[in-house]
């Protein structure tokens, strides 16, 4: 039953006979006017970005886009990023494309790395794993960690790339040292696994730690789940509690049936059906095998009544979660 890792701005325009373009165009021009009369591309940025952290979006995309019509990189990707999201604009990937490339092709590392996702996912219709490995790679010689990390991923994968371990490895142990956490989970995880490295649990500890440390859930998951076993370091049932708890509230399926089990043998914590329950039960409505199995478990030894509990801790949760946007 224990599973194994594995703002605003308000005005009047008579629309008489215009085109809906024109009347955007006049939208357009009365921001620009307004906000950004007579400022060169950098102060234009700056307070465009100042727009955007305030939420006035529509405001900030016109800044944006004056200052990447005049060619400055940063503001060509986060004009690009308004696009790929439809923050402020209407969401347009091909134009979202279109503005990463012009700054990717400027050089800059972040506008590369999106440029290299667009075309890794397909969105915008464009799926292109040579173009993805190309522009990662770009990125990557700028020391981009979460570039590095994916090159690392296609290899690991095959995806894009001829499946090779070492390669992966390597590519993640270059992201990992830039201190991205899913390239130390990632790092931590195979040598869990000993895939193209000897099998250290040690060394897989040492990564989920930093991972963890950073909040990355599937790294805290792991941690709990060798405090649990005892590998790579002291077996020691609180702390498997305490990084799996971590791990769970995010939404970690192994971690919430991880956690649920606990409580049902009463490793770490008083054991409780209730609470056991809760969590298998909230891995098992995710689709994890090893909570079904589980919670069909606790279904035949708990009583009517404690399944209510339990079902309405699982509703409770699941309310406060969606509420706060977790999965």
């Amino acid at each position: 039953m224990f599973k194994k890792i594995g703002f605003f701005f308000g005005f009047s325009i008579l629309l008489g006979c215009s085109t809906t373009a024109e009347v955007a165009r006049d939208k357009t021009t009365i921001l620009k006017e307004i906000h950004f009369a007579d400022l060169g591309a950098k102060k234009t940025f700056k307070r465009a970005k100042n727009y955007y952290e305030k939420r006035k979006f529509d405001v900030a995309a016109v800044g944006y886009q004056k200052a990447a019509d005049m060619g400055l990189s940063v503001a060509q990707n986060d004009l690009g990023f308004m696009y790929y999201e439809g923050t402020g604009v209407t969401q347009d990937f091909s134009q979202a494309l279109k503005w990463f490339r012009k700054a990717a092709v400027q050089g800059l590392s972040a506008a590369q790395y999106n440029l290299a996702q667009m075309y890794h996912t397909g969105k915008g219709g464009i799926k292109d794993l040579a173009q993805a490995k190309q522009w990662y790679h770009k990125a990557a010689e700028q020391k981009d960690a979460r570039a590095i990390y994916h090159l690392g991923l296609m290899s690991y994968t095959g995806d894009g790339l001829k499946q090779d371990f070492v390669q992966a490895k390597q590519w993640f142990q270059k992201s990992a040292e830039l201190g991205y956490a899913n390239a130390q989970f990632h790092l931590g995880l195979m040598y869990y696994k000993g895939e193209s490295v000897i099998q250290s649990f040690t060394q897989a500890e040492r990564w989920f730690r930093k991972a963890a440390k950073l909040d990355y859930a599937p790294a805290q998951s792991g941690l709990g789940q060798l405090y649990y076993e005892g590998k790579g370091t002291g077996q020691h049932f609180g702390e498997a509690v305490f990084w799996s708890r971590k791990a769970a509230e995010k939404g970690i399926t192994d971690a919430q049936n991880n956690l649920g089990m606990m409580y049902y043998k009463g490793d770490g914590v008083p054991r409780d059906l209730v609470l056991a329950y809760q969590w298998v039960s909230l891995a098992a409505n995710k689709g994890n095998k090893e909570a079904i199995k589980g919670r069909k478990i606790l279904v035949n030894i708990l009583s009517v009544e404690q399944l209510r509990k339990g079902e309405r801790l699982v509703r409770k949760w699941t309310k406060n979660n969606q509420r706060m946007g977790r999965p």
